[in-house]
């Protein structure tokens, strides 16, 4: 994987793997594949303490990653979601932020 970022940070976009052509990924979830259930309730217990919660780059329509929104907002923490289309939980952020995540987070942190 070190090679991979390596590259990367080179400036090739996405690189594939030089062996099969395949997606290279490190620590993900793709869907359909289950998450991990420790990662899930530690997730859930920052939820449930946070004073911000920022969602990034998810539809926030499959559960259960998409209740955290939810939970986070009833123990009273600001939400702010950035997403490229709009999400069910919209109505109840304090901020959305439509547009590409490529686009956004860098101008959100000031690197752009």
């Amino acid at each position: 994987m070190e090679r991979a970022l390596e590259r990367v940070r080179a400036g090739e976009d996405d690189p594939p793997c030089r062996t099969c052509g395949g997606i290279l990924k490190s620590a993900t979830i793709s869907f359909g594949q289950n998450l991990v259930p420790d990662d899930l309730e530690r997730a859930q217990r920052a939820a449930e303490h946070c004073d911000l919660l920022l969602a990034v780059g998810s539809s926030l329509t499959v559960f259960p990653a998409a209740g955290l929104v939810p939970i986070a907002r009833a123990v009273g923490a600001r939400v702010v979601i950035v997403n490229e289309e709009p999400t069910p939980y919209d109505d109840i952020a304090d901020g959305v932020v439509q547009g590409r995540i490529g686009d956004v987070l860098p101008a959100i942190v000031g690197i752009a």
